[in-house]
C-alpha cells in the first residue's frame, strides 16, 4: 500500500458516480480482482506489484474462517473513512501462503491470531520454517492482530491506526462473541505511527521519494 496519499481521514465520495454500488459489493469485487492477480499463473509480476501498490490489501487466512469477515469489516471501515487507502480484503489459501506473501514483502498488512504472529516473529513452531521477521501491530481485535511489516510507512500506520480507533465499534460489533482485546505481545510491538497517534503527536512526515517513485505510486499527484 505504497500509493495512498497522506491526507487526513475523510468520508464521502469524490465526484459523482453513474450508478450506485454498495461498499460491501465493491469490497467483494476488489477481492475477486485481487484473487485473480494472486492466483493466475499468467499474470505478470509487475501487474501484481502495481495492483498492491495502489491499495491497502488486508490479507487473511482462508483456513481460519473468522479472519475473513473481520478483514472485510476492517477494509469496509477504512474504505469508508479513509478512502485514499483503497482498502480491500484478500485471502490466502492457508497460513503458510499468508506467511510467504507477508515475509517476502508481496503483502504488507495481514490479520493473524496473536499466537501465530508471535511464532512468526520468533521463527518458532508452527512457523519454524520461516526466518524470523520484524512485525508491527496496527490494531488488536480480540485474539487477532492487524499486523504490518516494520517498514510500513509511519504516516500510513498513523492514519490506519487513527481511523480504526475512531470507528472500531463498527468492526467489533461484527465479531461474534467479542469480549474485548488481548494485550499487544512484546515481540510484536505497536507500529511507531500508531504510537504517535496514541500519544497525540502530529501526523509524521512522509518519507522522501524521488520523482519516479512519486509518479509511479500516485503520491505526487
Amino acid at each position: 500500500m505504497n500509493g495512498f496519499k497522506v491526507v487526513g481521514p475523510a468520508g464521502g465520495s469524490e465526484g459523482s458516480r453513474p450508478f450506485a454500488v454498495s461498499r460491501r459489493a465493491l469490497l467483494r469485487l476488489g477481492f475477486l480482482a485481487g484473487a485473480l492477480v494472486l492466483c493466475s499463473g499468467h499474470s505478470p509480476y509487475r501487474q501484481w506489484v502495481r495492483y498492491r501498490q495502489a491499495r491497502l490489501l488486508i490479507l487473511s487466512d482462508k483456513t481460519d474462517p473468522p479472519s475473513y469477515p473481520l478483514s472485510l469489516a476492517v477494509a469496509e471501515t477504512l474504505l469508508t473513512h479513509l478512502p485514499k487507502s483503497q482498502a480491500q480484503a484478500s485471502r490466502a489459501k492457508d497460513l503458510d501462503r499468508l506467511v510467504s506473501l507477508f515475509t517476502t514483502g508481496q503483502m504488507e498488512v495481514a490479520l493473524m491470531r496473536a499466537r501465530d504472529a508471535v511464532a512468526l516473529a520468533a521463527g518458532a513452531p508452527p512457523l519454524a520454517g520461516y526466518r524470523p521477521v520484524a512485525i508491527r501491530v496496527l490494531a488488536v481485535f480480540g485474539e487477532y492482530l492487524l499486523i504490518c511489516r516494520a517498514d510500513f510507512p509511519d504516516p500510513h500506520a498513523y492514519l490506519v491506526g487513527k481511523t480504526i480507533a475512531e470507528h472500531r465499534a463498527g468492526i467489533t460489533e461484527k465479531m461474534p462473541g467479542y469480549e474485548g482485546d488481548g494485550a499487544v505481545p512484546d515481540s510484536t510491538p505497536l507500529h511507531a505511527g500508531v504510537v504517535a497517534y496514541r500519544q497525540g503527536l502530529p501526523l509524521p512526515e512522509p518519507p522522501m521519494e524521488d520523482d519516479a517513485d512519486a509518479k509511479s505510486n500516485g503520491v505526487g499527484q
